[in-house]
Formats: structure tokens, sequence, C-alpha cells
């Protein structure tokens, strides 16, 4: 075995290791000293959004700029794969799947209760009045732009250089392989055995916030729609069973359980919007959707770089709390959905890769908070009211008086769990690639071990304290700072290694002719 090799094997084992003793360390420290975590964790969060938040909103920002630069330049002709490979997954089955995997459960879990709560409490300094349409036009954009392309972005920056590498360049799935231009000694080397780790923790850390959200959403739906009590073993019995059914599609394979899954969450998710579209106000919903997305893409520059500035006292907290957390909570995920949906873009080229990956998706999300958002704001006063009380049952309050809304509510759970095993299924597969040095097909025993954790991270914490979830939020917050760097070093290489590509193609052109000379 060669020495590269060896010290990559050492690396897998270091991050097994390192990432299972975060989990149990955080677990602990949620159990025994609950308030005392959760006081460091959120104070240490509250000053880096208050501080750095300007590092969050732009560097947003600037993913979206590069990767369309990517997309519209000479580079986006590139393949992942051989300049004759063509994509492994049907179109349809490929966007199933990036969706499904990246904002899939914040759209259901958000999708009514963010347009709710902006309706009810517009930011103060807009001079908007509460439930005016006004109000109503703003909380539409908010939607958009919170759930929109920036957060996407961070997803495409790392499965566009994974994608790359993988596929275009023979290199294993280990996000330390973004040093390779620097040398393999350091993707190797201490600086790549940081990267990883920063990733992985960070993975964890969103994932689980993820899951802790939608299974307390999922409790609480449970209730409305069936009684069963909101209580530890509701909880214990629906995680229990989303791992369960995780473990068996993330066994059967990419080809199999995932694709089979994420085409059936995108045929359920299409169906309830035609259902929600046909039976509600057609025409009002439409408009909505695209009166939002004109309103979105004008107001696109001001928005992505929205921080306070001179009623800072009136704005900070509204900002730190919606696109902060947004687009920080996206950069904690990009570490195990970028590598997800590079590994499902085998043949795409980058100019697909990115387009698909950042465009699409939102797409679809806007249609689905524009119809079930207009449902939100179109709902009584006191569903109102109860609604933007309580974001995790929002969207089963306002379909109670809704045509066949009860229907349409045990669709949206079905979605929920759905949603929640394709996101527990791409975290797995990413874990347990960097758990096996990059390797393509991680082992089944990997990927049961790594669902274990995750659900026992998330329900552990979920069970532990009330604050549980709001500490997994702000430690996947604080570990989004690092991680924007290492997005940033994601950019510079690819820049790099796609310039040269394009070198090395033209150099190979100019030594035809002089081959040909030599050879006569």
């Amino acid at each position: 075995m060669s020495n590269q090799a060896v010290q990559q094997l050492k690396q897998g084992k270091m991050l097994f290791a390192s990432t299972m003793t975060f989990i149990v360390v955080v677990v602990l420290s949620g159990i025994l000293f609950p308030d005392q975590l959760f006081n460091v964790g959120v104070s240490t969060m509250n000053y880096l959004t208050d501080k750095f938040g300007w590092i969050y909103m732009a560097g947003s920002f600037a993913y979206v700029m590069v990767m369309f630069f990517f997309a519209f330049s000479k580079y986006g002709n590139i393949r992942f794969g051989s300049d004759d490979s063509r994509p492994e997954f049907s179109t349809f089955s490929w966007i199933a799947m990036l969706f499904s995997a990246g904002m899939g459960t914040v759209m259901l879990y958000w999708g009514v209760a963010e347009p709710v709560y902006h309706y009810m409490n517009p930011l103060e300094t807009t001079g908007i009045a509460a439930q005016t349409p006004a109000a109503a036009e703003f909380a539409m954009k908010q939607s958009f732009i919170h759930q929109g392309i920036q957060a996407w972005a961070a997803f495409s920056v790392v499965g566009l250089i994974l994608g790359y590498l993988m596929y275009r360049k023979g290199e294993s799935g280990l996000i330390s392989n973004i040093l390779l231009p620097w040398g393999r000694d350091k993707a190797n080397g201490g600086w790549g055995k940081l990267i990883n780790l920063v990733c992985v923790f960070g993975a964890i850390a969103g994932i689980s916030t993820s899951l802790g959200q939608t299974g307390l959403s999922l409790s609480i739906s449970s209730s409305y729609l069936i009684g069963t009590p909101d209580g530890p073993l509701t909880k214990i019995i629906l995680v229990g069973a989303i791992t369960v059914i995780t473990i068996l599609c993330t066994t059967t394979g990419l080809e199999k359980g995932i694709k089979i899954l994420s085409d059936y969450n995108a045929y359920l998710l299409v169906g309830l919007i035609v259902l929600v579209g046909a039976l509600g106000p057609t025409t009002q919903m439409i408009n909505v959707y695209f009166d939002t997305m004109g309103n979105y893409m004008n107001d696109f520059f001001t928005d992505a770089l929205m921080l306070p500035t001179f009623a800072a006292d009136k704005e900070t907290s509204w900002i730190g709390g919606w696109p902060i957390y947004y687009y920080a909570w996206a950069i904690a995920w990009a570490p195990f959905v970028g590598p997800f949906i590079a590994r499902v873009s085998k043949g795409r080229t980058v100019r697909e890769f990115i387009l698909g990956s950042m465009i699409l998706p939102c797409l679809g999300i806007f249609l689905w908070v524009a119809f079930f958002g207009t449902i939100g704001l179109e709902a009584s006063p006191e569903a109102l009211e109860a609604a933007a009380a309580s974001s995790k049952a929002a969207t089963f309050i306002v379909l109670e008086d809704f045509p066949l809304g009860t229907v349409i509510s045990i669709g949206v759970v079905i979605a929920l769990f759905t949603c929640f095993i394709t996101s527990m299924n791409s975290s797995t597969f990413t874990l347990s690639s960097m758990s096996e040095d990059g390797s393509l097909n991680p082992s089944n025993k990997q990927k049961v071990m790594w669902t274990i954790a995750q659900g026992a991270m998330a329900l552990t914490l979920m069970l532990a304290t009330k604050s549980g979830i709001d500490l997994l939020q702000s430690i996947s917050l604080i570990f989004a700072l690092p991680l924007m760097f290492v997005l940033f070093v994601a950019m510079i290489s690819t820049f790099k290694m796609f310039r040269a590509e394009f070198a090395d193609e033209k150099q190979a052109e100019e030594d035809v002719p002089a081959i040909k000379q030599a050879a006569e």
C-alpha cells in the first residue's frame, strides 16, 4: 500500500472516530448540562451573527455570482466525466434527488409558517403595517429570498468541485481534495484534515437540526390528524421508523432505494400543489407566484446584501434571525448536500449542474410557497394567530378549514417523511464516504452506523431538553463561519483546475502540428 493510501486510510479512521466523539460529547452535554451548553452555544452564535453577519451575507452573494460565471463561461461545457459520458440518471430523477436532498424539509416546515409570520410581523423599518396587502407582498418576497438561490448556491459550490474531481479527474470524494491544486501533500496533510473535520462536524449539526425540527413537526402533525399525544413516545416511534426506512433505502443503493423514493416524493409534491391549486383561489395563487417572482428578481441585489446600518437597533435581530440564519444554515448543510448532488450528477456538464442545482429546485419551492402561503395569508384571523404562534403546526392549522384539508395534510406529512428520509440518505452517504476515504460506494456497515448515530443525536436532544433544537441550530451556525472559507477555497480551486484543463487542451492542440511535421 502506498504512503498516500495509508495517509488517506488514517484520515478516514480519524474522521470516523472524531465525529462519533463529537456526537457523544454534544449529546451527553445536552443531557447533563443543558442550560450551560445552551447559553454558551446561543451566546456564541449571537456574537458571530452580530459581528460577522456581513460575511455570511456577502459570502452567499459571492457564491451565486461565481457559480453563474462558471455556468455561462467557456468552462460551462466541461463534463463530469469523459467528453462522451452521459447522465447516469434521467432528468426527472436527477431533479427529484437534488430537491429531496436539499431544502425539501425546509420548504415543508416553513412554506406556510414563514409567510404568515412576516404577514403578522413585518420588519419595523419598512414602515409596512401588519395584515395589509403590502405586508402580504413583503411576506411572500421574503419567503422566496430565504429559500431561494443564495441557499442553493452553497450546495452547488461544494458539489461542482467534487463532481469534477470524482468523475473528471478520478479522485476520491473527500472534501479536502479541494486543496489538490496546491499539492497532494496539502490535501492529505494537516490542512486537509482540518477541512474534513470542520465539514463533518458542520454536517452533523446541520442535519441533526433539520431532523429535530422535522421530527417535532411530524409529532405535532400526527397529534392534529389522528389525536396521538405529542409526547416522547410519539417522537421515539417517528424517528425510529424513519431511521429504519432510511437504513433500508440507503443500503439498497442510489439506483434503487434513494432514486425510487425521490421519484415518488416528487410525484407527491406535484400532486399536492395541483390539488391545492385546483381547490383554492387558483388565479390568485398563480398571480402571487409570478408577481412575487418579479419582486424577487427586481430587488435581488438590494435584498441579497441587506444588513443593519443606521437603524441597527431595530434591524439586527430580524436580519440575524432570518436571512443570515437561513444562509448560515445552508452553508452548514453544504458539506453533506454538496457531495450527494455531485454523486448523482455524473455525466452532466458544469452548466447543467449549476443551473439544475441552483435554479430548478428554487422554482419548485417558490411554487409551493406561493400556493400554500396564499392559503395561510387568506386564512381566518383565528387561524392566522394560531399559525403565527406555532411554526411547527402552521401548515396543519391553516388547512383545517380548507377543502379536503385533512387529505392534503396527510399528504404533507408523508412528504415530510420522504424528504426527511432523503435528507438522511444524503448525509449518511457523505459521512460514510468520508469515513472510508472518499469512497464513491461506501459500505453498508458505515451507512447503518451513521444513520443510527444521526437519528440518536437528533432524538436525544429533542427529548433531553426543550432547548435541544436551539442548541443544534447554534452549533450549525457556528460551524458555518469556518465553512464559508472552505467554500471560498473550493471556488478558487475550481477556477485553477478549470483554467489548467483549458491550458492543457490548448497546449495539446499546439503540439499536434509539430508532431505531424516531425513525423514527415
